[in-house]
């Protein structure tokens, strides 16, 4: 079982999975951003960065909820 210390720890950091989603969103964000075509190369770069951001967030959503479950360890 762990102490609240390390639930607050695991809370506070994203993994290196996540962080590796959220910068390549950043990257294909700015690239979109600096191409002003309107194509349909342009709405296969906007679904992808769309599932992407999805998935994130269903994680992100799953490990709240984990955390939640914990709180009688935290506060």
């Amino acid at each position: 079982m762990k102490n609240p210390e390390e639930i607050k720890e695991i809370r506070s950091k994203l993994n290196t999975s996540e962080l590796a989603d959220l910068q390549w969103l950043n990257t294909e964000l700015t690239t979109f951003l600096a191409t002003d075509d309107v194509s349909s190369e342009g709405v296969t770069k906007l679904e992808n960065m769309v599932t992407t951001l999805n998935n994130f967030r269903r994680t992100y959503t799953q490990r709240v909820m984990r955390l939640m479950k914990a709180a009688h360890m935290v506060d």
